[in-house]
């Protein structure tokens, strides 16, 4: 190969080896994460690299290229702080090409830059201003941030950023999310009292580690609430006195029935049976205004559910019976789990007694428990008249009625399942349902396991 060409070639080779390394500087600045600056730099430290072939150049008489590509990396280096982070005109004919790609390059850089500054501001303008106090710690569970929507919530013991939660935040709860959350567990919402402040905790998973919890203060709905509860409570216990007196006057009239005209006798039955009515509500409603100002979930013991499922039962095992329906309880001895034996005898016994009440004569019932995933699901199942899918997500409403003709032919109050709910959720348990309108329905308690024996 003769001189002429074998200096042709390496000029060639240089000038594209040398476009390759000053581009992959930038990218890899780029991808390290570096600002515009830092990665001008990286193409100025390619550009370096491709100088360091001067010598050799020199050999195969290409030094003068060789050359004005190290004016061309000194070049970014001199303009690397230059509004825009851009070079300048390049008269070289031979080098312009690649000052026109880095500068390329470096606008692509900017560009990207710009919008993650756009993106940052805007996560932290949405942080800061918001009226819910947020709690944000790394991997290792050490504090990151406090907005300032959270200092103005609770009172914090020093300045959180570096510690862990439980040594700043005076809400154990707290700690208890985060340690969850890391360590890849569920970590459900919690309601705690802090500071006479009723608050709502929710952990949150941060997709590239670590843990945030949000806190939402809800002191207003909860003080509406218990003025709501306190209101029916008081109301409902001084009407019971005048319905007693209603309920004794009218089955003292009725005792001489035999002596009343058919239309004083009808009018005085039909004023007992409304009154018995007011007398359930009143005393549902009590019941439920009790449940609701818990404030404390119920005390669970560990133990065998069959003797309690039999008991509560036992009221819809006689309906179901007079009703020529049939009736199944399928539950192993030793089938074990947490529980209040309260809760769970008014729960079962509601589920068991509606499922009768809205099964037409000739109906099944069925009563089945058994575990699942460590936990004990006890399923009221009937072939009744079901529940619309529209309306699935009313159902343990307050007097919510699926058909209020024949909710009114059968009896009830229309509080039962609200009762059941709530008292499921002070069990630590949690109530579903699953139904089709034509085909019945099945109620689902899920109750947490116990590895106990008998």
């Amino acid at each position: 190969m003769g001189v002429g060409r074998r200096v042709a070639t390496w000029t060639t080779l240089s000038v594209a080896l040398t476009v390759t390394l000053v581009l992959a500087g930038a990218f890899a600045a780029s991808a390290a994460g570096l600002d515009p600056v830092g990665q001008a730099g990286g193409a100025v430290l390619g550009g370096a690299m491709a100088m360091a072939l001067v010598p050799l150049g020199k050999r195969w008489a290409v030094a003068p290229t060789l050359e004005r590509l190290g004016d061309l990396t000194r070049h970014v280096e001199a303009t690397e702080t230059s509004a825009g982070h851009r070079l300048g005109e390049i008269d070289d004919t031979e080098i312009a090409p690649l000052a026109q790609a880095l500068n390329r390059v470096l606008d692509k850089v900017q560009d990207e830059r710009d919008e993650a500054l756009r993106e940052a501001e805007l996560m932290r303008d949405v942080v800061m201003g918001s009226p819910n106090g947020l709690l944000i710690t790394d991997t290792v569970g050490r504090v990151r941030r406090i907005n300032p929507s959270l200092r103005a919530m609770i009172d914090l013991r020093g300045e959180p950023e570096g510690r862990r939660p439980i040594e700043v935040v005076p809400i154990a709860e707290v700690q208890g999310l985060v340690d969850r959350i890391l360590d890849g567990q569920t970590a459900s919402e919690v309601a705690v009292v802090a500071d006479q402040k009723d608050l709502l905790l929710r952990p949150i998973p941060l997709a590239g580690g670590g843990a945030a919890v949000l806190f939402e203060d809800i002191t207003r709905f909860k003080t509406a609430e218990r003025a709501r509860s306190d209101f029916v409570a008081n109301v409902s216990h001084e009407l019971r006195t005048p319905i007693t007196s209603i309920m004794g006057y009218a089955e003292t009239i009725l005792a001489e029935s035999d002596r009343l005209d058919a239309d004083v006798d009808l009018m005085v039955r039909t004023i007992h049976r409304n009154a018995n009515r007011l007398r359930d509500i009143f005393e549902d409603l009590l019941a439920l205004a009790r449940v609701e100002a818990r404030s404390e979930a119920l005390v669970l013991q560990n133990g065998p559910i069959l003797g309690v499922l039999a008991e509560a039962v036992a009221p819809a095992a006689d309906r179901c019976a007079q009703r020529g329906q049939s009736f199944e309880l399928d539950c192993p001895d030793d089938l074990w789990a947490r529980f209040s034996p309260e809760a769970l005898t008014t729960i079962v016994a509601n589920l068991a007694t509606n499922a009768s009440k809205y099964t037409p004569e000739g109906g099944n019932v069925r009563i089945r428990a058994f575990a699942r995933a460590g936990e004990v699901v006890i399923e009221v199942t009937d072939d009744g008249v079901g529940i619309a899918r529209a309306q699935l997500h009313r159902v343990f409403e307050r007097f919510f009625r699926v058909d209020s003709g024949r909710s009114r032919e059968v009896g009830g109050t229309g509080l039962g399942l609200a009762i059941a709910k709530h008292l499921s959720l002070a069990s630590r348990a949690h109530l579903e349902v699953e139904s089709e309108l034509g085909k019945g329905s099945t109620f689902r308690l899920v109750l947490p396991g116990s590895r106990g024996a008998a």
